[in-house]
Protein backbone atom coordinates (compact mmCIF):
# COMPACT_ATOMS: atom_id res chain seq x y z
CA UNK A 1 0.00 0.00 0.00
CA UNK A 2 2.65 2.30 0.79
CA UNK A 3 4.79 1.46 -2.30
CA UNK A 4 1.18 2.21 -4.34
CA UNK A 5 0.79 5.39 -2.59
CA UNK A 6 4.23 6.51 -3.18
CA UNK A 7 4.17 5.77 -6.68
CA UNK A 8 0.75 7.67 -6.86
CA UNK A 9 2.26 10.52 -5.65
CA UNK A 10 5.35 10.55 -7.74
CA UNK A 11 3.17 10.01 -10.55
CA UNK A 12 0.92 13.38 -9.13
CA UNK A 13 4.83 14.92 -8.89
CA UNK A 14 5.58 14.76 -12.47
CA UNK A 15 1.99 15.61 -13.98
CA UNK A 16 2.82 18.88 -11.86
CA UNK A 17 6.02 19.46 -13.19
CA UNK A 18 4.52 18.83 -17.23
CA UNK A 19 1.90 21.10 -16.42
CA UNK A 20 4.51 23.88 -14.91
CA UNK A 21 6.99 23.27 -17.88
CA UNK A 22 3.66 23.80 -20.45
CA UNK A 23 2.90 26.60 -18.78
CA UNK A 24 6.50 28.29 -19.68
CA UNK A 25 6.16 26.92 -23.19
CA UNK A 26 2.75 28.52 -23.26
CA UNK A 27 3.97 31.83 -21.99
CA UNK A 28 6.90 32.11 -24.68
CA UNK A 29 4.49 31.37 -27.69
CA UNK A 30 2.29 33.91 -26.16
CA UNK A 31 3.67 36.84 -27.79
CA UNK A 32 3.01 35.18 -31.21
CA UNK A 33 -0.66 34.16 -30.83
CA UNK A 34 -3.23 34.82 -33.48
CA UNK A 35 -6.77 34.17 -33.83
CA UNK A 36 -7.68 30.37 -34.83
CA UNK A 37 -10.02 30.01 -38.23
CA UNK A 38 -13.12 28.94 -38.15
CA UNK A 39 -13.99 25.16 -39.56
CA UNK A 40 -16.84 23.93 -41.75
CA UNK A 41 -19.51 22.19 -39.93
CA UNK A 42 -18.55 19.38 -41.32
CA UNK A 43 -15.18 19.34 -39.60
CA UNK A 44 -16.91 20.48 -36.65
CA UNK A 45 -19.26 17.61 -36.26
CA UNK A 46 -16.39 14.97 -37.42
CA UNK A 47 -14.18 16.50 -34.60
CA UNK A 48 -17.34 15.74 -31.88
CA UNK A 49 -18.11 12.54 -32.93
CA UNK A 50 -14.50 11.54 -32.28
CA UNK A 51 -14.10 12.89 -29.45
CA UNK A 52 -17.46 11.73 -27.93
CA UNK A 53 -15.82 8.06 -29.43
CA UNK A 54 -13.00 8.71 -27.00
CA UNK A 55 -14.39 10.01 -23.87
CA UNK A 56 -16.42 7.06 -24.20
CA UNK A 57 -13.39 5.01 -24.64
CA UNK A 58 -11.85 6.38 -21.64
CA UNK A 59 -14.93 6.48 -19.06
CA UNK A 60 -15.39 2.40 -20.37
CA UNK A 61 -11.86 1.95 -19.05
CA UNK A 62 -12.40 3.73 -15.93
CA UNK A 63 -15.81 2.22 -14.95
CA UNK A 64 -15.19 -1.43 -16.48
CA UNK A 65 -13.03 -3.08 -13.37
CA UNK A 66 -16.11 -2.42 -10.85
CA UNK A 67 -18.70 -3.63 -13.13
CA UNK A 68 -19.87 -6.30 -15.26
CA UNK A 69 -18.99 -3.94 -18.04
CA UNK A 70 -15.38 -5.62 -18.40
CA UNK A 71 -16.88 -8.54 -19.70
CA UNK A 72 -17.78 -6.82 -22.70
CA UNK A 73 -16.35 -7.19 -25.77
CA UNK A 74 -13.50 -4.32 -25.78
CA UNK A 75 -13.87 -3.39 -22.13
CA UNK A 76 -11.16 -5.33 -21.22
CA UNK A 77 -9.02 -3.35 -23.71
CA UNK A 78 -10.11 0.22 -22.80
CA UNK A 79 -9.30 -0.72 -18.66
CA UNK A 80 -5.90 -1.68 -19.93
CA UNK A 81 -5.58 1.60 -21.53
CA UNK A 82 -7.09 3.34 -19.08
CA UNK A 83 -4.83 1.68 -15.94
CA UNK A 84 -1.49 1.95 -17.95
CA UNK A 85 -1.80 5.63 -18.57
CA UNK A 86 -3.20 6.05 -15.55
CA UNK A 87 -0.99 4.50 -13.16
CA UNK A 88 2.07 3.56 -16.00
CA UNK A 89 3.85 1.04 -13.07
CA UNK A 90 0.29 -1.18 -13.35
CA UNK A 91 0.59 -1.75 -16.96
CA UNK A 92 2.26 -4.61 -17.40
CA UNK A 93 -0.71 -6.43 -14.91
CA UNK A 94 -3.29 -4.49 -16.52
CA UNK A 95 -2.25 -6.27 -20.40
CA UNK A 96 -2.35 -9.76 -18.43
CA UNK A 97 -4.86 -12.44 -20.13
CA UNK A 98 -6.41 -10.06 -22.59
CA UNK A 99 -7.67 -11.85 -25.55
CA UNK A 100 -6.56 -11.26 -29.09
CA UNK A 101 -9.64 -9.04 -29.58
CA UNK A 102 -8.63 -6.84 -27.27
CA UNK A 103 -5.07 -6.80 -27.79
CA UNK A 104 -5.70 -5.20 -31.29
CA UNK A 105 -8.57 -2.93 -29.75
CA UNK A 106 -5.87 -1.57 -27.78
CA UNK A 107 -3.51 -0.91 -30.88
CA UNK A 108 -6.39 0.26 -33.56
CA UNK A 109 -8.84 2.29 -31.21
CA UNK A 110 -6.09 5.02 -29.61
CA UNK A 111 -3.97 4.56 -33.52
CA UNK A 112 -7.51 5.33 -35.56
CA UNK A 113 -8.22 8.32 -33.32
CA UNK A 114 -4.98 9.49 -33.47
CA UNK A 115 -5.01 9.51 -37.31
CA UNK A 116 -8.66 11.16 -37.30
CA UNK A 117 -7.37 14.12 -35.07
CA UNK A 118 -4.87 14.62 -36.90
CA UNK A 119 -6.75 15.03 -40.35
CA UNK A 120 -8.88 17.40 -38.61
CA UNK A 121 -6.62 19.44 -37.16
CA UNK A 122 -5.20 19.86 -40.14
CA UNK A 123 -5.75 22.55 -42.58
CA UNK A 124 -6.41 21.06 -46.01
CA UNK A 125 -3.39 23.20 -47.64
CA UNK A 126 -1.04 20.81 -45.96
CA UNK A 127 -3.03 17.41 -45.83
CA UNK A 128 0.23 16.05 -46.83
CA UNK A 129 2.00 16.27 -43.52
CA UNK A 130 -0.71 14.02 -41.91
CA UNK A 131 1.31 10.92 -43.30
CA UNK A 132 4.35 12.66 -41.63
CA UNK A 133 2.68 13.02 -38.22
CA UNK A 134 1.60 9.85 -38.25
CA UNK A 135 5.21 8.45 -39.42
CA UNK A 136 6.58 10.28 -36.49
CA UNK A 137 4.23 7.93 -34.29
CA UNK A 138 5.10 5.47 -36.30
CA UNK A 139 8.70 5.81 -35.83
CA UNK A 140 8.43 6.53 -32.25
CA UNK A 141 6.78 2.62 -32.10
CA UNK A 142 9.41 0.95 -34.12
CA UNK A 143 11.81 2.34 -32.05
CA UNK A 144 10.33 0.82 -28.67
CA UNK A 145 9.70 -2.10 -29.79
CA UNK A 146 13.39 -3.38 -31.62
CA UNK A 147 14.84 -1.48 -28.32
CA UNK A 148 12.77 -3.72 -26.06
CA UNK A 149 14.01 -6.81 -27.94
CA UNK A 150 12.47 -10.00 -26.95
CA UNK A 151 10.11 -8.39 -23.99
CA UNK A 152 6.54 -8.34 -24.74
CA UNK A 153 5.19 -5.05 -26.60
CA UNK A 154 1.65 -5.03 -24.77
CA UNK A 155 2.15 -2.79 -21.51
CA UNK A 156 4.12 -0.18 -23.82
CA UNK A 157 1.35 -0.44 -26.28
CA UNK A 158 -1.51 0.06 -23.49
CA UNK A 159 0.47 3.12 -22.00
CA UNK A 160 0.69 4.43 -25.27
CA UNK A 161 -2.71 3.99 -26.11
CA UNK A 162 -4.35 5.25 -23.62
CA UNK A 163 -2.07 8.37 -23.08
CA UNK A 164 -2.72 9.07 -26.86
CA UNK A 165 -6.39 8.82 -26.61
CA UNK A 166 -6.24 11.73 -23.46
CA UNK A 167 -4.12 13.92 -25.64
CA UNK A 168 -7.06 13.39 -28.76
CA UNK A 169 -9.40 14.09 -26.29
CA UNK A 170 -8.29 17.43 -25.20
CA UNK A 171 -6.64 18.54 -29.18
CA UNK A 172 -10.46 17.88 -30.34
CA UNK A 173 -12.06 20.44 -28.32
CA UNK A 174 -10.83 23.73 -30.05
CA UNK A 175 -12.09 21.59 -33.18
CA UNK A 176 -15.23 21.41 -31.64
CA UNK A 177 -15.84 24.70 -31.05
CA UNK A 178 -14.33 26.64 -33.86
CA UNK A 179 -17.40 25.31 -36.60
CA UNK A 180 -20.41 28.29 -37.17
CA UNK A 181 -20.95 30.38 -34.44
CA UNK A 182 -18.01 28.40 -32.24
CA UNK A 183 -16.68 30.20 -29.39
CA UNK A 184 -12.98 29.04 -29.49
CA UNK A 185 -12.38 32.21 -31.02
CA UNK A 186 -13.61 34.09 -27.89
CA UNK A 187 -12.15 31.71 -25.95
CA UNK A 188 -8.82 31.89 -27.44
CA UNK A 189 -9.05 35.50 -27.00
CA UNK A 190 -8.73 34.93 -23.08
CA UNK A 191 -5.05 35.25 -22.35
CA UNK A 192 -5.28 33.25 -18.80
CA UNK A 193 -7.20 30.52 -21.24
CA UNK A 194 -5.23 29.97 -23.80
CA UNK A 195 -1.79 29.63 -21.62
CA UNK A 196 -3.91 27.08 -19.66
CA UNK A 197 -4.95 25.38 -22.38
CA UNK A 198 -1.52 25.29 -24.25
CA UNK A 199 0.15 24.09 -20.78
CA UNK A 200 -2.32 21.00 -20.64
CA UNK A 201 -2.04 20.41 -24.40
CA UNK A 202 2.11 20.33 -23.96
CA UNK A 203 1.59 18.39 -20.62
CA UNK A 204 -0.42 15.80 -22.15
CA UNK A 205 1.98 15.20 -25.33
CA UNK A 206 4.87 14.98 -22.80
CA UNK A 207 3.12 12.42 -20.80
CA UNK A 208 2.30 10.02 -23.79
CA UNK A 209 6.53 9.56 -23.28
CA UNK A 210 6.71 9.86 -19.81
CA UNK A 211 4.05 6.49 -19.38
CA UNK A 212 5.80 5.35 -22.32
CA UNK A 213 9.35 5.04 -19.98
CA UNK A 214 7.41 4.11 -16.72
CA UNK A 215 5.74 1.04 -17.75
CA UNK A 216 8.36 -0.42 -19.06
CA UNK A 217 10.86 0.10 -16.06
CA UNK A 218 9.22 -3.07 -14.77
CA UNK A 219 10.32 -5.35 -17.42
CA UNK A 220 13.81 -4.04 -18.50
CA UNK A 221 14.77 -1.50 -15.25
CA UNK A 222 14.67 1.93 -15.02
CA UNK A 223 17.88 2.83 -17.23
CA UNK A 224 16.82 0.87 -20.25
CA UNK A 225 13.35 2.08 -19.87
CA UNK A 226 14.55 6.01 -19.83
CA UNK A 227 16.78 5.35 -22.58
CA UNK A 228 13.92 3.93 -24.40
CA UNK A 229 11.48 6.70 -24.48
CA UNK A 230 14.54 8.84 -24.87
CA UNK A 231 15.48 7.39 -27.97
CA UNK A 232 11.88 7.28 -29.37
CA UNK A 233 10.71 10.85 -28.86
CA UNK A 234 14.11 11.50 -30.16
CA UNK A 235 13.80 9.78 -33.55
CA UNK A 236 10.07 10.67 -33.48
CA UNK A 237 10.61 14.35 -32.97
CA UNK A 238 13.94 14.40 -35.66
CA UNK A 239 12.15 13.41 -38.54
CA UNK A 240 10.24 17.05 -38.66
CA UNK A 241 14.12 18.06 -38.90
CA UNK A 242 14.48 16.32 -42.04
CA UNK A 243 12.35 17.21 -43.85
CA UNK A 244 13.34 21.51 -43.07
CA UNK A 245 16.91 20.11 -44.72
CA UNK A 246 15.10 18.87 -47.69
CA UNK A 247 12.19 21.14 -48.62
CA UNK A 248 13.72 24.51 -46.75
CA UNK A 249 13.10 26.06 -43.31
CA UNK A 250 10.35 28.71 -44.75
CA UNK A 251 8.10 25.52 -46.35
CA UNK A 252 8.49 23.19 -43.56
CA UNK A 253 7.56 26.21 -40.52
CA UNK A 254 4.16 26.25 -42.77
CA UNK A 255 3.25 22.90 -41.56
CA UNK A 256 5.63 22.05 -38.41
CA UNK A 257 2.60 22.11 -36.22
CA UNK A 258 1.39 18.99 -38.15
CA UNK A 259 4.94 17.31 -38.31
CA UNK A 260 5.91 17.20 -34.98
CA UNK A 261 1.97 16.62 -33.98
CA UNK A 262 2.53 17.99 -30.33
CA UNK A 263 0.99 21.43 -30.34
CA UNK A 264 -2.41 22.31 -29.58
CA UNK A 265 -4.99 23.13 -32.61
CA UNK A 266 -3.95 24.84 -35.34
CA UNK A 267 -0.48 26.23 -32.99
CA UNK A 268 1.35 27.11 -36.23
CA UNK A 269 -1.30 29.41 -37.77
CA UNK A 270 -1.95 30.99 -34.39
CA UNK A 271 1.17 31.58 -33.31
CA UNK A 272 2.66 32.95 -37.47
CA UNK A 273 4.52 29.90 -38.17
CA UNK A 274 2.78 28.98 -41.46
CA UNK A 275 3.55 33.11 -42.22
CA UNK A 276 6.90 32.40 -41.31
CA UNK A 277 6.76 35.13 -38.55
CA UNK A 278 7.86 32.12 -35.81
CA UNK A 279 11.71 31.97 -35.11
CA UNK A 280 13.43 29.60 -37.64
CA UNK A 281 16.23 29.19 -35.14
CA UNK A 282 13.67 27.87 -32.47
CA UNK A 283 13.00 24.46 -35.19
CA UNK A 284 16.89 24.38 -35.56
CA UNK A 285 17.65 23.79 -31.60
CA UNK A 286 14.66 21.37 -31.96
CA UNK A 287 16.43 19.39 -34.06
CA UNK A 288 19.45 19.70 -32.57
CA UNK A 289 18.36 18.67 -29.59
CA UNK A 290 15.89 15.52 -30.70
CA UNK A 291 19.10 14.01 -32.36
CA UNK A 292 21.36 14.39 -29.39
CA UNK A 293 18.09 13.10 -27.20
CA UNK A 294 17.59 9.81 -29.18
CA UNK A 295 21.49 9.10 -29.29
CA UNK A 296 21.97 9.37 -25.20
CA UNK A 297 18.46 7.56 -25.40
CA UNK A 298 20.29 4.92 -27.48
CA UNK A 299 23.26 4.70 -25.11
CA UNK A 300 21.07 4.02 -22.24
CA UNK A 301 18.64 1.54 -23.78
CA UNK A 302 21.21 -0.94 -24.55
CA UNK A 303 21.66 -3.74 -22.33
CA UNK A 304 24.59 -3.81 -20.11
CA UNK A 305 26.79 -6.81 -20.30
CA UNK A 306 26.72 -9.69 -18.18
CA UNK A 307 23.56 -8.60 -16.53
CA UNK A 308 21.07 -11.33 -15.94
CA UNK A 309 17.71 -11.05 -18.13
CA UNK A 310 15.06 -9.18 -16.29
CA UNK A 311 12.00 -10.89 -16.56
CA UNK A 312 9.46 -10.68 -19.66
Amino acid sequence: MATTAGRGILALGVIGMLLVSGAILAVVVEPFARQPIAVGPTTQWSARLIWALGVVWVGIGMVAARTRLVRRPGAAAARATWIASSRPWRARESSLGLLLADRWLMILVPGGILVATRVLQTPRDSLWSVTLAIAGWLMFAVAVRLLLGRRSPWPVIAAVGGAIVLRCVVALVPVSLSGPEGVWNDLWSVPALRILYSALAFALVAWVFVVAGWSLAAQIGSRRAVGVALAGVGLASALPAATVGMVGARTALRSWNEQIGILPWELARLTGARDGTFPVEIVATTAVVSVIVAVVGILLALPSRGLARSPR
